[in-house]
């Protein structure tokens, strides 16, 4: 069980701004968990959790206070359990005959495009990037039958906001096992191992 039922996320173009708005969530309401800092491009971004109705106060304080220096914001009062689980990091293991990817320009639609896919599709997550190493940008990867990874893209292309924030999306059938492996290990080019194909070029 998650321990936020609801949870939101503001992000800032602005640091100062960001940092002010932050202090002026968590004093318009008690929320029960609190994460800000920092990304690329220099954005600020702050997510807390909570009750709704306490989510819901913060979140509206920080849009205020925010005001245009707010690139995107998002709240959602009944979070599901696998998008809550991969915006902490939680990472699955590729199941299924098909990947759908969905990548974005903005944290705060990648995570409301998740939510949508996983609460309107028979797919996991398999994991869910946000902006840091991205340049700004966010991604999530959905498994499962091909149908199913379809409705699951196709229902994240449909959330408000997704056609400008839409930075490409793709669907894959049957995976290569080999990329199977690449993506199981980590998406972060730094951190991937090499691996030696059996039909690669020899010397």
């Amino acid at each position: 069980m998650k321990p936020c039922p609801a949870i939101a996320l503001l992000e800032f173009s602005s640091i100062a701004t960001g940092m002010l708005a932050a202090d002026a969530m968590v004093k318009a309401s008690p929320v029960a968990m609190l994460k800000t800092g920092t990304v690329s491009e220099g954005k600020y971004l702050v997510l807390i959790g909570g009750t709704v109705g306490s989510v819901e106060e913060a979140y509206n304080a920080g849009v205020i206070v925010g005001n245009d220096s707010v690139v995107d914001a998002m709240f959602l009062s009944d979070v599901h359990n696998q998008v809550y689980d991969a915006v902490f990091g939680k990472r699955m293991p590729l199941s299924g005959e098909a990947l759908g990817v969905i990548e974005t320009c903005s944290v705060a639609i990648t995570i409301l495009a998740s939510d949508a896919a996983i609460k309107g599709a028979d797919v996991n997550i398999v994991e869910l990037r946000l902006a840091n190493q991205l340049g700004g940008k966010g991604f999530v990867l959905f498994s499962g039958l091909l149908e199913d990874v379809e409705s699951a893209v196709s229902i994240s292309c449909d959330v408000e906001g997704m056609p400008e924030m839409l930075a490409g999306k793709s669907i894959i059938q049957n995976l290569d096992a080999e990329m199977i492996k690449q993506i199981n290990n980590t998406t972060v080019f730094e951190m991937a191992k090499f691996q030696k194909l059996a039909g690669g070029e020899k010397t």
